[in-house]
């Protein structure tokens, strides 16, 4: 029989693989670390280093115990492929556990100690970490299929279809051995040369992808945190303050006014020297919670500085305005908060101006929101005074 123009020593593959996995492994490490990422990389890596310790040990068949090669080196690669997957279930927000893939593990193991031990076959062998790594490949890839992340959902679709990928070629394997079977999993066969070849391609480019989900994840958190406050996840000032100018130019455009209200925490700092900052977080966060379930689709809320919030109101006059303003004060008055098992009371204190009416721009308007804010608190807190109202007009309880 005359030789094939190509031959590929499936050995030679496996080690290969073995050193991609080691450094692609190492380098994921060192990124996350340098970077200070708690995303996906890290475990990654830790994942390709399991994987390269179980190719080592296929790779060092014939010269290490069959049990060693055979058994504990295919259930390290299956392991090292469900920590992948459980590092995509971190980084998509799934449940970490997946107790599906762990007993699949344990009964792929004795299997694997059965067709070595009890009744050896290679072929055996081959099938049973063949549906193994199919059935762990395939729910990785739809697992990103249902859930890639909106901000990394390019190099997420790109993980997806590598994994996919895995899957066909292990099912092509599956069907190949039953059909043909080759005399070791090792043999210099076209279906084993071509499997250990594209499980090497799969050890670099998931990598790469996964690296890149990485850095998208990292780029939209950059982005995340120059529009939105960390705290309390509302825009912050400076988004906000862009969302008014739009206003304004709808305004000049013929579009209805709107309205501004501006809030502020009742007595916030007497809150946190009682309680310490850690409470007045909550506090913050609390009220944030309040204004996001009270506030319409269209309305804009931003947190304008310590204990001050924001909200815009499009097409909104002034008397719509102070009753959204007053649920707001409502429900987080009918809220409160508990700590150490104790009910503290929560107020806020908010003033309201109408575009066009009590200001032509930004520094107009949040003057005259802020005067009828301190006429609120001047008149006692807990209440919502409107520009052009008395104290006595004042929407309260």
């Amino acid at each position: 029989m005359a030789p094939r123009a190509m031959e590929l020593d499936p050995r030679s593959l496996v080690i290969s693989s073995v050193l991609s996995a080691v450094l692609l492994g190492s380098v994921s490490i060192l990124f996350a670390a340098l970077s200070g990422s708690r995303r996906i990389i890290g475990a990654w890596g830790r994942a390709m280093l399991v994987l390269g310790l179980g190719l080592l040990g296929l790779g060092m068949r014939d010269l290490i115990p069959l049990w060693l090669s055979a058994v504990v080196g295919n259930l390290l690669i299956l392991a090292a492929i469900v920590l992948a997957m459980r590092a995509l279930r971190v980084f998509t927000g799934s449940e970490p556990r997946d107790m599906l893939s762990w007993l699949l593990l344990g009964l792929l193991s004795l299997l694997l100690l059965y067709f070595t031990e009890v009744q050896p076959s290679d072929v055996g062998r081959t099938i049973a970490i063949s549906v193994g790594l199919c059935a762990v490949t395939w729910r990785a890839a739809w697992l990103l299929h249902r859930g890639a992340p909106p901000e990394c959902r390019l190099s997420s679709r790109v993980t997806e279809y590598v994994f996919w990928g895995v899957a066909a070629i292990t099912a092509a394997r599956i069907v190949g051995t039953l059909l043909r079977p080759p005399p070791s999993s090792l043999a210099a066969e076209p279906l084993n040369e071509a499997v250990y070849l594209f499980y090497s391609g799969f050890i670099i480019v998931s990598t790469l992808s996964v690296m890149w989900m990485e850095i998208e994840s990292l780029q939209a958190e950059l982005v995340r945190s120059a529009r939105f406050d960390a705290l309390t996840g509302m825009q912050n000032r400076g988004t906000f303050l862009g969302e008014f100018e739009r206003e304004v130019s709808r305004c000049a455009r013929g579009s209805p006014g709107f309205s501004l209200a501006i809030f502020d925490l009742d007595r916030f700092k007497n809150l946190n020297d009682q309680y310490g900052h850690p409470f007045g977080d909550q506090v913050l966060k609390a009220f944030a919670s309040v204004l996001s379930a009270d506030i319409r689709k269209h309305d804009t809320v931003g947190r304008y500085g310590g204990e001050e919030f924001a909200l815009l109101m499009p097409s909104t006059g002034k008397d719509t305005a102070l009753r959204v303003a007053e649920r707001v004060r409502r429900d987080l008055e009918a809220r409160g908060i508990v700590v150490n098992g104790k009910r503290v009371e929560l107020t806020v204190s908010g003033g309201v101006a109408t575009y066009g009416v009590d200001g032509e721009d930004w520094d107009t308007l949040l003057s005259a929101a802020d005067r009828a804010l301190y006429a609120a608190k001047n008149s006692g807190r807990n209440r919502i005074i409107a520009v052009g109202a008395t104290p006595a007009e004042a929407v309260t309880a």
